[in-house]
């Protein structure tokens, strides 16, 4: 086994009792608090029949997964996007030329400063301005590539930094140049480190997604608003089998990032 990593310390035996016991602390909670919304929603009589009638139609079930689809088509432009850019960026706020790294954390500062909900009808009022008749998906992925490409870049940059500056030094040392160091030195050895970390963030982009139903654009969100509109009397249903859609690619991404984050530790 190699040495650990200096992102990832593994816990020790006191800390690793106290998390746990933070997490079932939080589990009981968690099912406590479920339990009582539960019983005070089955006094209302939500569990009936009629507010889930809708649901055993499986156009509906199409409906939402063609949403569901939308939201996930939408994070993934947003996503692959937002890396083409940060990478850049984040090289911008390193380098030693002046405009360069003040032009990168001018970027930064103003796509993290605008809430991306006004970025996104922003985007959509200005663009068709300009003769860019495109669908609310271009204007959705747009505005949050902006908006996540600026906080992907600090990912970026604090994974590069988080490498010991011997590794560039000897990679000089041994004839690359300042390009090839970074390419085949410490990139390489950076994205493993910040991978967990990228993780995280596309799920912070799945997440946002939601915010396209003011374009519209037919994510998850909306069409469980559209089957509200058809069905007014399925709106917690409909909210709550939304929120299940999220809530499991929520937890394949956390998954994925915990495990990707174990790896990082024993690497």
């Amino acid at each position: 086994m190699s040495k650990t990593t200096l992102l990832y310390e593994p816990a020790g035996p006191k800390a690793t009792r106290r998390n746990e016991i933070y997490t079932w602390t939080g589990r009981l909670l968690i099912v406590s608090l479920t339990g009582a919304i539960a019983l005070r929603l089955a006094e209302r009589g939500q569990f009936d029949a009629v507010h889930w009638a809708v649901f055993s139609k499986l156009t509906v079930w199409k409906f939402l997964f063609i949403g569901l689809l939308g939201t996930l088509k939408a994070a993934a432009l947003s996503t692959i996007f937002s890396l083409v850019l940060a990478f850049p960026i984040a090289f911008g706020r390193l380098s030693e030329n002046f405009w360069f790294k003040k032009s990168a954390e001018m970027y930064i500062s103003l796509f993290r400063a605008i809430p991306l909900l006004l970025l996104i009808l922003f985007m959509t009022v200005l663009l068709p301005v300009f003769g860019f008749a495109w669908p609310g998906l271009a204007f959705l992925v747009i505005a949050m590539t902006l908006h996540h490409s600026a906080l992907t870049a600090e990912i970026v940059r604090s994974g590069i930094l988080s490498l010991e500056r011997g590794q560039r030094e000897a990679a000089l040392s041994i004839g690359m140049n300042t390009l090839q160091a970074m390419s085949f030195i410490i990139l390489p050895q950076a994205l493993k480190r910040m991978m967990p970390t990228l993780i995280g963030q596309f799920l912070s982009v799945v997440q946002d997604t939601s915010l396209g139903y003011i374009i519209p654009y037919n994510e998850l969100l909306r069409s469980s608003q559209l089957i509200t509109s058809y069905a007014p009397e399925t709106l917690l249903s409909s909210a709550f089998i939304s929120t299940m859609l999220y809530g499991i690619v929520s937890a394949a991404l956390l998954y994925l990032q915990r495990s990707l984050k174990f790896r990082t530790i024993i690497t």
